[in-house]
């Protein structure tokens, strides 16, 4: 017996990802809508459940209109490989930052927010880190 009472629409961003793909399945059972978004390309909507919605992160009315009508975010999207940090501060801190504000303007009341070391950024795969290299952030 599933004693979690479903929520209309629920957002999964980084739904292309490694993680998204398997919570895409999970995630089922808790939204009568799963509307799924990612910069990259991902499998069309199994069926009336799903909502796919490509959404670039920088775009703050892009990441406005994606939250519309969602009662909560579970938040994977950003850039997971080493990229130029322009690259990683559009998508990893602007897209973060769009996404909390829209939400908060929509009354969304729950945001699951899941990060790592690569949302600062990387160092250089060619790069030699010793005990003196500058720490991130």
């Amino acid at each position: 017996m599933n004693m979690v009472r479903p929520l209309d629409r629920l957002l999964l961003t980084g739904a292309a990802g490694g993680l998204g793909k398997v919570l895409r399945e999970r995630l089922r059972p808790y939204a009568a809508v799963l509307r799924l978004s990612d910069i990259a390309g991902m499998a069309p909507a199994a069926g009336a459940h799903e909502e796919v919605v490509p959404c670039d992160l920088a775009d703050k009315q892009a990441v406005d209109a994606l939250v519309a009508g969602c009662d909560a975010v579970v938040h994977l999207g950003g850039v997971s490989v080493e990229r130029p940090f322009e690259e990683v501060l559009e998508a990893n801190i602007k897209g973060v930052f769009h996404l909390y504000e829209a939400a908060r303007r929509h009354g969304v009341k729950r945001v699951v927010f899941a990060s790592s070391n690569h949302v600062i950024g990387f160092h250089k795969q060619t790069e030699t880190l010793d005990a003196n290299a500058q720490r991130r952030p």
